[in-house]
């Protein structure tokens, strides 16, 4: 028979109160499914058996943007303290914490902590004293834009007039024929014509944009053209992140990738 909980420390997921009773969801990461608990309620198959409820306080909805529906990964790049604490990412996590006893059962064998691996690139200068190696492709393509245009000019200010100007010619000519009535054939024909000519023009006024050199903006280096669309870093430490994994599943611990 399993040992009974003592004591339970979770975060509420949601509530359910009726008339002289409450359900409340726990989940205090020892497993994917959470906790039902019954204040002052009817007999479940599971049940937690309530003496006394503190409550800390309650969660500011504008800060705390995790609501019950499913979350693109996309968004949760952006608020990462609160991905563990997710169900799709939740899951992985754990399915790592059984994988890692398997690989290294001769490490910490009775110490309960779990073991995650450290994310290898991060914006975060987690121990402040020391230079960091930065991740970038912003070198790599300008040196690519540089052989570009050295073996292929940008258009002039002429060259990109003169393909609005046939643009224009084109436009006319469809909107001629079109009131004219003309056969199908030849208005089809008129407006791929004019469709080439538009390709063409929006071909040259992107190359008009290349510049030599990294992108900047207001004097300061233009991240939002990198890879990860921000500054990006070697991490240095797992601290910040395992930080955030112990709010989820309690002890935890990492061995890296640190650089």
């Amino acid at each position: 028979m399993a040992e009974p909980i003592r004591s339970s420390r979770s975060g509420v997921g949601s509530r359910l109160v009726g008339g002289s009773f409450a359900f409340l969801e726990l989940n205090d990461g020892s497993c994917p499914a959470n906790l039902q608990v019954i204040v002052e309620g009817t007999k479940q198959r599971v049940e937690l058996k309530v003496e006394n409820v503190h409550h800390v306080g309650p969660v500011d909805p504008a800060k705390h943007l995790l609501p019950k529906t499913r979350l693109a990964l996309e968004f949760l790049k952006d608020i990462v303290h609160f991905q563990p604490r997710t169900n799709t990412l939740y899951l992985r996590l754990l399915e790592s914490v059984m994988r890692w006893p398997m690989r290294y059962p001769h490490v910490l064998p009775e110490a309960q902590l779990s073991l995650y691996t450290t994310r290898i690139v991060t914006t975060s200068d987690c121990e402040g004293a020391g230079e960091m190696f930065q991740v970038t492709t912003l070198i790599g393509d300008a040196e690519k834009v540089e052989k570009e245009l050295i073996k292929n000019p940008p258009p002039s200010e002429a060259d990109i007039e003169a393909v609005k100007a046939l643009v224009k010619e084109k436009g006319e000519v469809v909107a001629q024929l079109k009131s004219a009535k003309a056969g199908k054939a030849e208005i089809t024909a008129s407006v791929a014509e004019l469709n080439k000519a538009k390709e063409n023009l929006s071909r040259l006024e992107e190359r008009s944009k290349l510049k030599l050199g990294i992108p900047q903006k207001d004097g300061k280096i233009h991240y939002s053209q990198d890879i990860f669309a921000r500054q990006d870093f070697l991490t240095v430490s797992g601290q910040l992140l395992d930080e955030t994994y112990a709010c989820v599943v309690c002890s935890v611990y990492t061995f890296g990738p640190t650089f």
